[in-house]
Formats: C-alpha cells, structure tokens, sequence
C-alpha cells in the first residue's frame, strides 16, 4: 500500500512540476515583442550622380549570316517569283525561308526542295526575271531571317502541321 502511495505521490509531483515549468514558458512567450516587417530606408541623393561611360570593343561574328551558291540563289529567287510574285518584299522572305526550312528539316538541298513534288503546281511559272521585292528578301534571308515554316498554302492552313502565320492570302505552318 506504501508502494502505491508513493507511485501516485510521484506521479502527482511530475504533472505539478510540467504544469509548473508550461505556465513559466508561456509567461515568458507572452512577455517578447511582437515581429515586426523590415522597414525600408531610403538614402536621398543630392547630387546628380557621376556617370561613367566605357566602351568595351568585342570582336563579333555574324552567327545567321547565310550564303548561297548562285544555283541555290536563283533556286531560291525563282520560287519566289512563281510561288509569290504578288506577295511582297515579306511574302516571298516566308516563302523562300519555308524551303530552306523544308531542306533543312528533310536533309535536302535548296535545288531539290525547289523541284520536289510540294512545288511542281507552281514548275511551269519557273525561269521569270526577279523583282526588286524578291531581291530584297533574298537579301533578307541572307542576313539571318528566323522564323520556322515548313509548309504554305494559299487561302487556308494544312491541316497538319501547326499554325505560325497568315501573310496576305498565304497560310504558313510548322511542325
């Protein structure tokens, strides 16, 4: 009976040391200052600043800078003028970036693209003088003109392929 007395005198002195021990922690927790947010200082400046102009001179290299045989220039200029001699400076840049998209994509040449099977409905066009407009876009696309065409069709897009843009009647896709 000592024994059980003893047990439940221990057990009634460590619940009253805990009890004890929580009410001194949370007293202590209810007596620190509240957080509060970091305050922004501004510095004022009186004085215009100094301003320091260097010129650091770095050797460049045009990276997209493209060219082309002379074959592969008038294969280039040839379906523009058959495929968009309507279109304009930007027309025929889509349509001769959309073959070099396509020899790209296939692992073609330019002049195997100019007369695949995808072109031959505009073939007996072939052979006209270039426009100044289809110049300028080869000039264009030599200086690194980036957009990704794989495919055109006048009036509507392909139905594979995904939509990239509409210039003029002109529908151009990618993959």
């Amino acid at each position: 009976m000592k024994s059980i007395n003893t047990f439940y005198f221990s057990i009634v002195v460590i619940i009253s040391v805990f009890a004890c021990y929580a009410s001194y922690k949370l007293d202590e927790i209810s007596k620190q200052e509240p957080v509060t947010e970091k305050v922004i200082e501004y510095v004022y400046v009186e004085s215009d600043p100094e301003v320091i102009t260097e010129y650091v001179y770095l050797p460049s290299t045009q990276e997209f800078y493209r060219t082309f045989t002379d074959r592969e220039a008038w294969c280039l200029m040839d379906l523009g003028m058959r495929e968009g001699a309507n279109q304009g400076v930007i027309g025929q840049c889509w349509i001769m970036y959309t073959a070099l998209c396509r020899a790209e994509a296939y692992g073609m040449s330019i002049e195997e693209v100019w007369s695949s099977s995808a072109f031959e409905s505009s073939m007996g066009m072939s052979g006209k003088t270039p426009n100044e407009d289809c110049k300028k876009a080869l000039a264009l696309i030599e200086e690194g003109w980036i957009p990704k065409p794989l495919w055109f069709r006048a009036g509507k897009y392909h139905d594979f392929g995904v939509p990239l843009c509409q210039y003029k009647d002109h529908c151009f896709s990618t993959k």
